[in-house]
């Protein structure tokens, strides 16, 4: 039992560290003065959610020099997904110049959140299972950044 508690406390602390880096990676794109194109960061991540990536979102961005940078963040099983969503990403964007900062972190346990049996339909919208993530690593001893606010526009 204690070595199991060892254990999610470390991984909740491996969590919190990656959203806090996320976070100042977000911060430094806005010093940069990027300029976030929310329309398309929207239809991005909805396509990666269409493509059984529910929990991945994606940032696409412009600098005033005309560099154009994505940032994709959220959760995977495997790495395999985690290579998916890059992948995905890149051919919906069909643009070899963007500069791509991949922020996933792969956590097995995001495959618990299917469903439990194959032919079943999941209530779940990706925002439910992503705040169902936040709960699991909160409840298992991490804590929320100091005044954090929303983790994504």
């Amino acid at each position: 039992m204690r070595q199991r508690q060892m254990h999610l406390t470390a991984r909740a602390t491996a969590a919190v560290s990656a959203i806090i880096m996320m976070v100042a990676t977000c911060a430094v794109a806005r010093a940069d003065n990027y300029v976030i194109d929310q329309g398309a960061s929207d239809a991005l991540t909805r396509y990666l959610h269409l493509n059984s990536l529910p929990m991945v979102t994606a940032q696409f961005s412009t600098s005033p020099g005309g560099i154009k940078q994505l940032i994709l963040t959220g959760f995977v099983a495997t790495q395999f997904g985690r290579r998916d969503a890059e992948r995905i990403a890149t051919a919906y964007l069909n643009d070899p110049s963007v500069n791509m900062v991949d922020q996933i972190l792969i956590d097995p346990h995001v495959e618990d959140m299917r469903s439990a049996s194959p032919g079943s339909q999941s209530p779940n919208s990706p925002d439910q299972l992503w705040n169902k993530t936040m709960q699991g690593i909160y409840r298992n001893g991490a804590q929320s950044p100091p005044a954090s606010g929303p983790m994504l526009p």
